[in-house]
């Protein structure tokens, strides 16, 4: 690789972190982050977290009645103490960064030879095709649960979908991948599931493949399977099924398959649709080859193909389908389009000039909704402001009872787009949440 290209590819995550770096400090608090600014401690007033002490006897708490997520939580209500939104804009930028560079990674084996465009297009990808973008990847509790768990679900995977040994020392790539394997298990419900699928598929193409299998293979697979029991089996898990109407059964999970269908191919089509197409001509270009050069030329893609599926219809079992929980999904189905342009052969690819215009076509929707998530989200961050400088105002006036605006969205990179941050309701979980920031006795919803 040319300095030059070294270059460009600094540059361009340079740019894009930047660009996202910006929209991420314009996202102010919503929903849940409220909620987990004060401890879910047993038998202790609704405190704000200060201390350490305090994260670790709510996040205690927290896993026997809330939810199994408690690595995920953990971070989030650690990043939610007092002056910690700025940290969690520097982090929450360098695994978007890192997420990109992950994609490419998975595509193509190694970031070896790498290139501006396919990481810009990694990139693009994940902006234009993720659903609830806002609420995945700016929203600060949202990002860890989603953004974040995708990323370790991903890199957990990297090291199996390697053709070769695995680099790094031998004693400590094996309790290394172990502490990685738990990261992965115990992360979201569906990038935990898809990172199940990615590991058993990577392990019987290394088999196929006659790759063979390291201690660290075992040790990571063996944290995984400790990470997922931990998130799965943890008291709250089945409350909060119950909570939300309950898993059902298989007819329920089978009479969710068309729902699951319909928003597949409404937010995956553009990576899937072109995968598909680059490699029925990859498949075309390379006819009379073995089973084994098509098994290591087109498998990648098949596994990440897979992954996305499962990260998807594994909601099939769950009461709810948010469009934030498509993120994982997204993110495999990218790695799906990249890894099938790399098996492309040389001489079936598009001609420069063409993929010069599909990159320019790209980068001004990317610019466009930029633009408008920019102003959309900056609208409602003023919003955001003049109701705290409102309830503030009430509350200095000696009243209890506040009465608050509530706050949406327009674009699907903003966080508040999808569902409203307050309700009519003042017992409500986002009014009282909302109420416990500001020390007030509720907040109501002006009509």
């Amino acid at each position: 690789m040319t300095r030059r290209t070294d270059r460009a590819l600094i540059l361009s995550v340079a740019g894009v972190a930047a660009a996202f770096f910006a929209l991420n400090c314009l996202t102010p608090f919503y929903g849940d982050d409220y909620s987990y600014m004060f401890t879910y401690a047993a038998g202790a007033p609704k405190l704000r977290i200060e201390t350490l002490g305090e994260l670790y006897l709510s996040q205690l708490n927290h896993y026997r009645v809330m939810n199994g997520r408690a690595i995920v939580h953990t971070l989030v209500q650690l990043l939610l103490m007092p002056d910690g939104k700025l940290l969690f804009n520097v982090c929450n930028t360098l695994v978007f960064a890192a997420l990109g560079l992950a994609v490419c990674r998975a595509a193509r084996g190694t970031l070896k030879g790498l290139r501006p465009l396919p990481l810009l297009a990694a990139y693009a990808l994940i902006w234009l095709c993720s659903p609830g973008f806002g609420q995945s990847c700016l929203w600060l509790t949202g990002s860890v649960n989603y953004m974040w768990t995708a990323l370790a679900a991903l890199a957990f995977l990297l090291p199996y979908r390697s053709d070769g040994p695995g680099a790094g020392r031998v004693w400590l790539r094996a309790p290394g991948m172990f502490l990685l394997g738990v990261l992965a298990g115990w992360s979201g419900e569906n990038a935990c599931i898809a990172a199940a699928a990615g590991v058993v598929l990577l392990l019987a193409r290394r088999a196929l493949l006659g790759l063979g299998f390291r201690a660290w293979m075992w040790t990571g697979l063996a944290g995984f399977l400790a990470g997922a029991a931990a998130l799965f089996l943890s008291p709250a898990q089945s409350l909060r099924a119950e909570h939300m109407g309950g898993l059902g059964g298989l007819g329920t999970w089978i009479g969710r398959i068309p729902s699951v269908s319909y928003h597949a191919l409404l937010n995956l089509w553009l990576p899937l649709a072109v995968g598909a197409v680059l490699l029925a001509l990859s498949i075309a270009g390379s006819r009379g080859q073995g089973f084994m050069s098509w098994l290591k030329r087109y498998s990648a893609a098949a596994v990440w193909f897979c992954s996305s599926l499962v990260s998807a219809y594994c909601m099939c079992a769950a009461p709810y389908f948010p469009d934030r929980a498509w993120f994982a999904s997204v993110v495999f189905a990218a790695a799906t389009l990249l890894a099938a342009y790399d098996a492309l052969p040389e001489p079936r690819r598009p001609r420069r000039a063409v993929l010069r215009a599909a990159a320019a076509a790209a980068c001004a929707v990317c610019v466009l909704t930029y633009a408008a998530a920019a102003v959309d989200i900056n609208a409602s961050r003023a919003a955001v402001l003049e109701r705290g400088e409102s309830v503030l105002a009430q509350k200095e006036e000696g009243v209890s009872d506040v009465l608050a605006a509530g706050v949406t969205g327009r674009t699907r990179w903003n966080c508040f787009t999808a569902e409203p941050d307050i309700t009519s309701d003042p017992a409500a979980w986002q009014n009282a949440a909302l109420a416990l920031y500001y020390g007030v006795g509720s907040v109501n919803l002006i009509q």
